[in-house]
């Protein structure tokens, strides 16, 4: 998406969304991104960037001088909203909308419901009980088959 920044006598000048986010996050640390952005037209042009981060607010405030540093020469004023700063409920509120929109969840419960119907609680216990107990199982094989393939488990002689 392009956003319309200036019009000149020689055309339009426009600024990919894309282009400008992608140039925000590399000026970003690892533990802060950009969510989105919106850009206001005009000779006073300002962006405003929705950020989030894991970070303080005093490293925040670190973060909002450097970008408004960075996109000051671009002709740029910044305006900065911070989505949310390392709350703990955050990232459980995000897997738990995830979860509720993903259809894999919801045959799940399902099928959880159906079996509790059709074979009772018995039937319902001993089938999660031998579904997690093929879950472990399976992640030991699995690592031992990638242990061995990385190395780990070579004979003393070969070592």
């Amino acid at each position: 998406m392009y956003f319309l920044w200036k019009r000149t006598p020689h055309g339009s000048i426009r600024v990919s969304c894309d282009g400008l986010s992608g140039f925000i996050n590399r000026a970003l640390s690892e533990k802060s991104r950009c969510r989105s952005l919106s850009l206001a037209e005009g000779e006073n042009a300002s962006v405003t960037l929705v950020l989030f981060s894991d970070k303080s607010a005093m490293e925040s405030f670190r973060v909002e001088e450097r970008l408004a540093s960075i996109v000051a020469p671009l002709g740029f004023r910044v305006q900065i909203v911070w989505a949310d700063r390392g709350a703990p409920e955050a990232e459980w509120c995000e897997a738990l909308s995830s979860a509720y929109q993903s259809p894999w969840t919801w045959m799940l419960v399902a099928s959880m419901i159906a079996l509790a119907v059709m074979a009772g609680l018995k039937g319902l216990f001993w089938t999660l009980f031998w579904g997690t107990a093929a879950w472990f199982a399976s992640k030991v094989v699995i690592s031992f088959l990638i242990g061995r393939r990385m190395g780990f488990f070579l004979p003393e002689a070969r070592r």
